[in-house]
């Protein structure tokens, strides 16, 4: 009797490693779809990548700081609401404080403006 089950018992572990060893892309998925269920996905990202408002920043940056001679009033007050509009969300994406969207038009905006592009070149970011 001891003989039939160590025989029953060789052949279930053999079927098994067999069986393992043939489904190894389903078991796999299967561990994916329990751990994905088990341990929540990081969030994604709410705007662009810093990576994407630099570039933009560095190209307004001279529209809206220089603009060219004959570039008419409604250009450059749209390429400064652009450059600032992008000067807050990389503000926002790096975690720096800003009250710029929240002055009006004037000396106090651009003061704003000036400490803003300050404190993100010392948060790493390249705006020249």
């Amino acid at each position: 009797m001891a003989g039939v089950v160590g025989l029953v018992i060789c052949t279930l572990m053999l079927g098994t490693a067999f069986a393992l060893f043939l489904c190894q892309d389903e078991i796999a998925r299967a561990w994916r779809r329990a751990h994905d269920r088990v341990v929540p996905s990081p969030p994604a990202p709410d705007g662009p990548a810093i990576e994407d408002l630099a570039r933009a920043l560095r190209r307004l940056r001279a529209q809206a700081l220089s603009p060219a001679p004959g570039t008419t009033m409604a250009k450059r007050r749209g390429a400064t609401a652009a450059y600032e509009d992008l000067l807050v969300q990389a503000a926002h994406a790096l975690g720096v404080p800003d009250t710029l969207s929240d002055l009006r038009e004037g000396t106090d905006r651009e003061a704003e403006r000036l400490r803003l592009e300050h404190v993100l070149r010392e948060a790493g970011l390249a705006l020249d």
